[in-house]
């Protein structure tokens, strides 16, 4: 069969009045076709109308303390200035070398995620229908770094996916575009790509826990992917929205900045004029509390992992030395869920 050779990549940027202090991404070490990457279109056409505008008020800009450490730690370094900032605004200005800085915790996680996202696929395979086309979710998707995984897999001809992939920031959305358009066409797979509030009772604790999107409302997923996320979102506000995104059955992988991390680290990166961003709040969830609150959303928890920094990691090169300083600490976890 031959594949197409473009694609039409749509972005929903129609949201208003989003909480840029509540939402996600990933952390740093310091139904309609509305929105498809179909594999049958014509010329690449990027439709990406501007962001609502969130005003800089001194709130947004003053140096407000992470959630889990104090507001003016004793070790910090006066010739570093740190700039605390919406999370929002964090992300998309973040965008441009999200994939590049030599984020430690990025590692980590692709490390850990080569041998745990495709157990999670192969036992998507399993549970679903063999002519069924597997529904996946990547829920706080960034620059596509994962999303591209999913792609990636070894997906019988016959199963090929449908993907979503959701984000807040159109910077991160912007980089995805650019990541998945070309893979979608060779895998020859459907990505739907929209910008959304991904976790609405975080603001709003009466609203609807399923992300409102352009289009065709939100249906389950037999899986959903979640990254480097947990530590941006109250807990039961990120489990509310992935109870009602996973279908009875379907599973869940989850990543996170683990809390002996999270306890002195929030996300962040050094922007162009050497200035350190910090991005809005952070949580420093336990794996105990993680595991606590997925049993109350109806989760069985098949499997728990947590990796610590190893002077091997860094001596091997599967991260770069800023790894030095979080040897013997444990900075990544992971959990692969059921929907009961």
């Amino acid at each position: 069969m031959t594949q197409p050779n473009s694609v039409n990549i749509t972005f929903d940027t129609s949201l208003v009045d989003l909480n840029p202090n509540v939402s996600f991404s990933t952390t740093e070490s310091e139904s309609s076709d509305t929105g498809y990457l179909p594999t049958n279109a014509p010329q690449p056409d990027l439709i990406t109308p501007p962001l609502p505008r969130h005003s800089t008020s001194e709130e947004d800009l003053a140096s407000t303390p992470k959630l889990s450490q104090p507001s003016q730690p004793s070790t910090r370094n006066p010739s570093t200035p740190i700039q605390y900032v919406a999370t929002q605004t964090a992300y998309d200005q973040w965008s441009t070398t999200y994939d590049s800085d030599g984020n430690m915790l990025q590692s980590i996680d692709d490390l850990e995620l080569a041998t745990l996202l495709p157990d999670v696929l192969n036992t998507v395979l399993r549970a679903t229908g063999p002519e069924s086309t597997p529904a996946l979710l990547d829920l706080g998707c960034g620059t596509g770094r994962n999303t591209a995984k999913l792609l990636d897999y070894a997906w019988p001809p016959a199963r090929r996916p449908a993907i979503t992939a959701l984000d807040f920031s159109q910077g991160m959305l912007d980089r995805a575009a650019e990541r998945l358009g070309p893979l979608a066409v060779e895998r020859g797979v459907r990505v739907r790509v929209q910008r959304a509030e991904c976790f609405p009772t975080a603001s709003e604790p009466e609203a609807s826990p399923l992300p409102v999107v352009t289009g065709a409302p939100l249906r389950p997923f037999d899986a959903v992917v979640s990254t480097l996320v947990l530590e941006h979102v109250p807990l039961c506000a990120f489990f509310g929205t992935l109870a009602a995104l996973v279908v009875s059955g379907g599973v869940a992988l989850v990543t996170n900045m683990h809390a002996e991390m999270g306890e002195i680290s929030q996300a962040g990166f050094v922007n162009e004029v050497g200035v350190k961003v910090k991005a809005g709040k952070s949580f420093a969830h336990t794996v105990e509390e993680c595991v606590e609150e997925a049993g109350r959303a109806r989760f069985e928890v098949l499997r728990v992992v947590e990796r610590g920094m190893t002077e091997e990691d860094i001596r091997n090169g599967m991260v770069g030395e800023r790894g030095w300083k979080w040897v013997g600490i444990k900075v990544w976890c992971g959990f692969v869920l059921r929907k009961m």
